[in-house]
């Protein structure tokens, strides 16, 4: 009986019965050929091939994948890469970062431990240089920050996504449904981590995201109602419940055209900021369920 060969990738961590996508080929393509294509060259060298390749349409999406897939799963060669991409892109980026958000969205949970960590550097050097669209990107990986999951891996995402906010607040609160969405999350991931392990963390979580509510509670109020639910479960820490208080007792601290509770609870919770809060992978289970699955058939 011949053995299942596992398919051999840095990025995606592929078990004997996976079978890699359209997709997923597409990019470990793209690194075979942009390997031996750069393999021995010096800086000069190298930017002049480049130059030329990427001058090509097709072979510019594919040596733009290649130098992705470089960056997300060699540390050593990451800057370099990256400096290379973003000197001979054509585009501006749009395409690297179409599909960086389209890897985050789609294939999260497959990528291997070491790119989820590149991950967040190549994140962080777009938010530090002000790359477009950037924002898709943390909009689709504060999604894969699951509630009531404190493995490390999760950890691992929901504190590099809280430091690159530390680091380029400015940046941040530049989208103001960033910056609501920041919130929304995070009020929702504080109450997870509860264990005294967890204390670092929680602290700066909360130094955070309090702070970031009083700066900019223009943009907090259209989280609405449900907002104030989260906000319940998380009353008993000081700095939340000193918050409340403000919230119910001096609102005109918090924002001069802010009424009151009621104001909050009056307005209904976008669509955007629940769906914010599940998972790319168990939308489509759930999708999958109400639109083809005949009721009365489901199973738990």
């Amino acid at each position: 009986m011949e053995t299942c060969k596992i398919p051999s990738s840095k990025l995606f961590a592929l078990s004997a019965v996976d079978l890699r996508d359209d997709f997923e080929e597409r990019f470990e393509r793209a690194h075979q050929n942009f390997v031996p294509m750069t393999a021995g060259l010096n800086d000069k060298e190298l930017h002049d091939l480049l130059a030329t390749t990427m001058a090509k349409d097709k072979q510019h999406e594919d040596v733009s994948l290649g130098m992705i897939y470089t960056i997300l799963t060699d540390p050593s060669q990451a800057a370099k890469t990256y400096r290379d991409l973003t000197l001979l892109t054509r585009d501006g980026l749009t395409f690297a970062t179409t599909n960086v958000s389209m890897l985050v969205a789609d294939k999260y949970p497959k990528i291997t431990d070491n790119a989820r960590k590149q991950l967040l550097w190549l994140v962080r050097e777009f938010v530090k240089n002000a790359v477009l669209n950037v924002d898709q990107i943390i909009w689709n990986m504060l999604r894969q920050a699951s509630g009531g999951d404190v493995s490390q891996r999760n950890l691992l995402l929901v504190e590099g996504l809280l430091d690159i906010f530390i680091d380029h607040r400015q940046w941040l609160e530049k989208t103001p449904f960033l910056v609501g969405t920041v919130v929304y999350t995070y009020v929702r991931l504080i109450e997870d981590h509860t264990s005294p392990l967890l204390n670092t963390l929680r602290a700066k979580e909360v130094k955070f995201v309090v702070s970031l509510i009083r700066d900019r509670f223009t943009d907090i109020i259209p989280l609405g109602r449900d907002f104030i639910r989260l906000l319940q479960n998380v009353a008993r820490i000081p700095e939340f419940d000193q918050l409340w208080k403000d919230i119910f007792l001096n609102p005109k601290s918090l924002c001069t055209s802010f009424t009151g509770v009621w104001q909050i609870l009056q307005t209904r919770t976008s669509r955007r900021f629940l769906q914010s809060r599940l998972t790319p992978e168990i939308e489509r289970k759930l999708h999958f369920l109400t639109s083809s699955v005949k009721f009365g058939n489901h199973k738990r």
